[in-house]
């Protein structure tokens, strides 16, 4: 977080700092002007300035204050998505945004996908309602497959991970897929069990996608896996749109 922040601070810093100097050489022309005592003395000095290369310092400061307003506005989006994402240790069920608690899980690991060039395609349904959830866990899930795709694709020349997400019979599917080497049959049925990893030692636990599992079961939902070798990898997630009456059910069910 801290390398995702200092990217676009670094970057203001950056173009404030050439707009400063380019102003000064502005100035220093203005106080020359200031400094002449009669009108044939600024029209001289006025004839030996470079128009060309003062308009272009001009180009260069706009050019900059539009690099400050970008670099402003990315630190508004992280801290944005901080929030969203400062979830993770709610207990409670809220109704939430699903692309929000994506996005903010993307924003998480920005810098590791970039580093990869590996290219995000969205296809976000728009009828998606907002569902309940405990977002700070559903945060993890998304954390956890979103990483690991990440991982498998590192050495992949044109890498990609598509997210989407579709509304069906009032439950959220969402669906995380790359295009990386894929997973055998055997591999893919041992792949939610507690402490199964493929990473070399010291690069994974085993552990986030069996909590993962654990996570989509608490939500009353479920987490597919498909998988085609030498093609890629796709994890489907499902969940009911109103937890609260999944849980009314069961409670009812139990009490009978």
């Amino acid at each position: 977080i801290a390398h995702e922040i200092n990217n676009p601070i670094n970057f203001v810093l950056n173009s404030a700092n050439i707009i400063g100097m380019n102003f000064e050489e502005i100035k220093e022309i203005m106080d020359e002007v200031v400094d002449k005592e009669d009108g044939d003395q600024i029209v001289d000095f006025m004839n030996t300035i470079d128009i060309e290369e003062l308009q272009e310092s001009m180009d260069i400061i706009i050019e900059m204050l539009g690099n400050l307003k970008y670099g402003a506005d990315r630190v508004t989006e992280i801290v944005k998505g901080l929030r969203t994402f400062s979830r993770f240790d709610e207990a409670e069920i809220k109704t939430v945004d699903i692309h929000e608690n994506i996005e903010s899980s993307l924003l998480i690991l920005h810098n590791k996908y970039s580093d990869q060039n590996i290219t995000i395609n969205k296809d976000f349904d728009t009828n998606l309602p907002e569902i309940e959830c405990y977002p700070g866990q559903l945060n993890q899930v998304f954390v956890n497959i979103i990483n690991n795709a990440i991982d498998v694709l590192s050495e992949n020349d044109r890498p990609v991970i598509e997210i989407g997400t579709k509304y069906e019979s009032d439950k959220a599917l969402i669906s995380i897929a790359d295009n990386g080497s894929g997973i055998s049959e055997e591999i893919k049925e041992k792949i939610f069990d507690p402490f199964f990893t493929t990473k070399d030692v010291g690069k994974g636990t085993g552990l986030g996608l069996s909590i993962s599992h654990s996570i989509i079961q608490q939500h009353n939902g479920e987490i597919k896996v498909d998988s085609i070798l030498g093609e890629g990898t796709k994890f489907t997630i499902v969940l009911p749109k109103s937890l609260y009456s999944v849980k009314s059910d069961e409670q009812a069910v139990a009490s009978n």
